[in-house]
């Protein structure tokens, strides 16, 4: 028995580490827009671009040809009615508009990472309609553990496999983003 235990534990030390789960890589030239405009996109484009020097361009209302020469979508998502009227939409436009940016962004090939910096008082109905319809089309999430409670990004993240990464704190959304977004 003991002669078992070594042959397989002399077999496993052999065969060396595990491989990591394959993560996307996303590259320039990236765009940010927010699905929901809400002001998180805009935090995000300030993090993104001032701390981490990603140098990322900002359309908070991004349509279909700004995808143009693009290889990264990052969609910042969350609203507020204040947040649409700002900007003279109402969610079924928002919505349309966003599947239609990201159905676009599926066919040319650009990948499409989401964020959602808001907690659970930010999870209201409309919110909840952009997360369901944004977090099955993304390639890679990251999302504020407060947002993220009754762990909805996982679920539905789960069908396609997509990596959803969960960080204690905005401030931790430059790290996460910038650790799979390379210059």
């Amino acid at each position: 028995m003991r002669r078992n235990l070594l042959a397989a534990l002399a077999l496993f030390l052999l065969a060396g580490p595990t491989p990591a789960a394959a993560q996307p890589a996303f590259s320039p030239p990236g765009l940010i827009t927010s699905a929901g405009q809400g002001a998180d996109a805009a935090i995000v484009k300030l993090a993104l671009n001032t701390q981490y020097q990603l140098g990322l361009d900002y359309q908070p209302a991004a349509g279909i040809a700004d995808l143009a020469g693009r290889k990264t979508l990052i969609v910042v998502v969350g609203t507020t009615p204040e947040a649409l009227a700002a900007a003279g939409v109402d969610l079924p436009h928002e919505l349309a508009r966003v599947k239609a940016l990201l159905a676009a962004a599926r066919e040319a090939g650009v990948g499409v990472l989401l964020v959602h910096t808001g907690g659970q008082a930010r999870r209201d109905k409309a919110s909840n309609q952009l997360i369901e319809l944004t977090v099955p089309l993304a390639d890679y999430i990251v999302v504020v553990a407060a947002g993220n409670a009754d762990k909805l990004f996982h679920k539905l993240a789960a069908a396609r496999g997509t990596p959803v990464v969960q960080i204690d704190r905005v401030t931790g959304v430059g790290g996460a983003v910038s650790a799979v977004y390379k210059r």
